[in-house]
């Protein structure tokens, strides 16, 4: 059962406490270090991941990497790769992914061209002020339509798509308004049947019965 949230979510606080948790667990990299370089580098893009869903969830965690969605990749990760020369960069057709030279991931560059849904999100953000920058962040359907793309691809190893829709159960429960009908349209965009199996789901979320995945 999913618990009762006890207040509502404060976007932009909710975030950089989550950034805050993220830097003490060392990692310095944040989403408003990205979203003021890529502001000045004029680099179209959206926060999304754990970041994202912190501004919704009313209950921040911390996370070890920024994952962002970006318009033009290649011009992204040279200026990444400028502005973070010790970082080790490795491309696949999705995800431009740099890495701190313990291994750990650091940035995932996602390629708004791999995904339809990926495009649709960068014209539908919201700005969050996190530690004096705004920050670019899908709007509430946008991110639970990034969490069900998650959870329900068979790629994705088991634990993460558990964590994924928990993710997207508390986001659910803590936001009593979710227009639905953006919801079927972005559910759709992940594959057909999408859009109505997101609506069940945020039904099943709100009766407090378990998500299948």
């Amino acid at each position: 059962m999913i618990p009762i949230v006890e207040r509502a979510p404060r976007l932009s606080e909710d975030i950089e406490t989550g950034v805050q948790l993220s830097r003490m667990y060392g990692q310095q990299i944040t989403p408003d270090v990205i979203a003021a370089l890529f502001e000045k580098n004029k680099v179209k893009y959206v926060i999304i991941g754990c970041h994202a869903v912190n501004g919704y969830i009313a209950r921040p965690r911390t996370t070890v990497d920024v994952d962002v969605v970006v318009q033009y990749p290649k011009k992204a990760a040279e200026v990444l790769a400028k502005a973070f020369p010790e970082l080790t960069i490795q491309d696949t057709p999705v995800v431009t992914r740099f890495k701190q030279g313990d291994g750990k991931e650091a940035v995932d560059l996602i390629k708004a061209e791999a995904s339809k849904l990926f495009q649709r999100l960068l014209k539908l953000t919201t700005e969050a002020t996190v530690n004096g920058v705004s920050v670019l962040v899908p709007v509430l359907e946008g991110v639970l339509a990034s969490k069900f793309s998650s959870m329900m691809s068979i790629t994705r190893q088991t634990l993460d798509r558990q964590q994924d829709a928990l993710d997207f159960a508390r986001i659910v429960v803590a936001n009593k308004r979710i227009d639905l009908t953006l919801v079927h349209e972005l559910g759709e965009i992940v594959y057909p049947e999408g859009g109505k199996q997101m609506v069940e789901l945020i039904g099943d979320a709100r009766a407090s019965r378990t998500l299948r995945v």
